[in-house]
């Protein structure tokens, strides 16, 4: 399946990219193209995303509307944090996913992002 990736923060930083995708136990997997050797894996359950990324950057994000849940980020060069997020639009359809997101790190909202994925 071809997946179509757009993400844009709140510092206009945009990443866009196609890519082919593949089911496996019930994660959506694709290249993260924005990176080197790494992957995406996206689960939808219970009106709920788990987002990770695993490879040369690991992350994990779980998203459920209205609600602040823990995030985890680890690159190839030993920077790690443990941060929150608040997911303001979540948004799950059969063939699109739409995550609005704030990443909160120390009590503070430091970055806010959107993403969509469309599934064709």
């Amino acid at each position: 399946m071809k997946i179509f990736f757009y993400s844009l923060d709140d510092e206009n930083n945009k990443i866009c990219f196609n890519t082919e995708g593949i089911i496996d136990n019930d994660y959506l997997i694709f290249d993260d193209l924005s990176t080197t050797n790494t992957k995406i894996y996206l689960k939808s359950k219970d009106n709920e995303i788990i987002f990770k990324r695993l490879g040369n950057i690991e992350m994990e994000t779980n998203h459920k509307l209205n609600e602040k849940t823990n995030g985890f980020y680890k690159n190839e060069m030993g920077l790690e944090l443990n941060f929150n997020v608040l997911t303001n639009k979540l948004s799950i359809k059969e063939n699109r996913i739409d995550i609005e997101y704030d990443m909160i790190l120390d009590n503070q909202t430091i970055s806010t992002h959107k993403i969509w994925i469309i599934i064709r």
